[in-house]
């Protein structure tokens, strides 16, 4: 069941509901009414011939006459009594059973008043003072003319009932229908996306005020995230492409030349050494594309524990110059005194804080003309503070702020090889660990600066 019907239901049933409750209060109330007015006319119907009794104007038995061919069903019948119980007069045979008529007035002759229905007639009687003595009076008859107006209020009730339940239901459908609008909108246009070349697909925003504007909003921002997202993948596996033919290509071509000609032994051993080092360099390139794929894990899947720093670089400096002989790394302790070892300690994942710092070492060794840099570790309040200090060709300016961008190279790539990965993938681990990279670079120094938070106690 859609909402829209959903809705006409639930609104409609309450309604009815509600209307349903007041019309049979109001029926209810109407009818008390038309009962206790009836109710009154026998009293007073009753009191009149108990006057014209007690005072003499009338004998009983011509008053008995003046009512014997009155029809039963329009004129009440009146029934007194002495107070002892004793009938004075009657109209007619009396319309009660005799067991209810003296249960009547054995409860007048305590209470003084008795209400009754039989059947369908209303009786009244009650204890009257008159001038020769004390008459109990009962009065019977059935309200013909209140029955009929009740009959005609029922009818019109129920009319009316149907009447107004069908406009609202008409009402209610077109009103949800018109707010359910921007919806059927919505849903048209996000039918209209149907693969990534559409994502470019905007949804009407309307006053950008209620609900719905809201979730308009919403959602035309994850249309955009979506698109960014895609066109970054697309990119993403554009570059990926880019990166593993080149040294594939270079690996095909130099084993296809050594097969097609005969070479000397120091011609193969450079065939060798060249495709070793594209080999090598594709086999960095997958070790940092699965980097990058553990960095998108959600934080709860990475592993954290407490870690040294100073531990840590010291690992990192003896691994990197372990596979660079040629590069020299300093690492420096800012301060010695550490009065607590949880001021360079921090909860983190060791491995890829490990890439982190290793890829920051590899570049400030490899773009250095002396293959030298400087690891410096510190901490301020609740930071440890590690710097990472070269004294290479530096970062063009119109180039520094795309640096974190994956795959991407600036104009000094033909200093020293590389794919572009590296400083994406340490942006997004030191994102990870809730800590800011930042750096300051021109020609002969640059300072890439990683704050991380320690474990020293708030």
């Amino acid at each position: 069941m859609k909402i829209k019907t959903k809705l006409t239901l639930i609104f409609s049933v309450v309604f009815g509901v509600v209307l349903l409750i007041f019309i049979l209060g109001v029926y209810r109330f109407y009818s008390q009414k038309c009962h206790d007015d009836f109710f009154d006319r026998l009293h007073l119907r009753a009191a009149v011939k108990v006057d014209l009794i007690d005072g003499g104007t009338v004998e009983p038995e011509v008053l008995h006459l003046l009512y014997e061919n009155s029809p039963q069903n329009y004129e009440p019948q009146v029934s007194i009594f002495k107070k002892d119980g004793k009938l004075i007069y009657r109209d007619k045979q009396s319309s009660l059973p005799d067991n209810e008529q003296k249960r009547m007035i054995k409860q007048i002759q305590s209470t003084g008043v008795c209400r009754a229905w039989h059947d369908k007639k209303q009786t009244y009687g009650f204890l009257i003072e008159g001038l020769k003595g004390d008459y109990i009076a009962i009065a019977s008859g059935y309200d013909i003319h209140g029955a009929a107006q009740l009959k005609i209020l029922r009818i019109v009730f129920g009319i009316a009932y149907l009447i107004v339940m069908i406009c609202i239901i008409f009402i209610l459908r077109m009103f949800i229908k018109q707010a359910f609008r921007p919806i059927s909108r919505i849903i048209e246009k996000v039918k209209n996306i149907n693969d990534s070349n559409h994502l470019d697909i905007r949804i009407d925003e309307g006053n950008k005020k209620d609900e719905l504007a809201e979730l308009a909003i919403t959602f035309n921002q994850m249309l955009e995230q979506l698109e960014t997202s895609f066109a970054a993948q697309k990119q993403f596996v554009y570059n990926i492409s880019h990166e593993l033919r080149t040294p594939l290509s270079a690996i095909i071509t130099e084993l296809e030349l050594s097969q097609a000609k005969e070479l000397d032994e120091s011609s193969y051993r450079q065939v060798i050494d060249r495709t070793l080092q594209d080999a090598r360099r594709l086999a960095k390139l997958s070790t940092n594309l699965l980097d990058i794929a553990k960095t998108n894990y959600a934080p709860a899947q990475i592993a954290m524990h407490e870690i040294r720093i100073d531990e840590l670089l010291m690992e990192v400096c003896r691994k990197v110059q372990k596979s660079e002989p040629t590069y020299t790394v300093h690492l420096v302790f800012d301060k010695e005194d550490f009065e607590d070892e949880h001021y360079i300690s921090i909860e983190g994942n060791e491995y890829l804080l490990g890439v982190t710092f290793s890829n920051l070492i590899d570049n400030g060794c490899k773009f250095s003309p002396d293959k030298t840099c400087e690891a410096h570790i510190s901490y301020e309040n609740k930071e440890v503070v590690i710097r990472i200090i070269d004294h290479g060709i530096g970062i063009n300016p119109q180039e520094q702020q795309m640096i974190f961008t994956p795959f991407y190279r600036g104009s000094n790539k033909g200093f020293a090889p590389g794919n572009g990965i590296g400083l994406a993938l340490t942006h997004k681990i030191v994102e990870i660990h809730n800590g800011k990279i930042s750096f300051e670079s021109h020609p002969g120094l640059t300072i890439f600066t990683v704050r991380l938070n320690n474990l020293i106690p708030s």
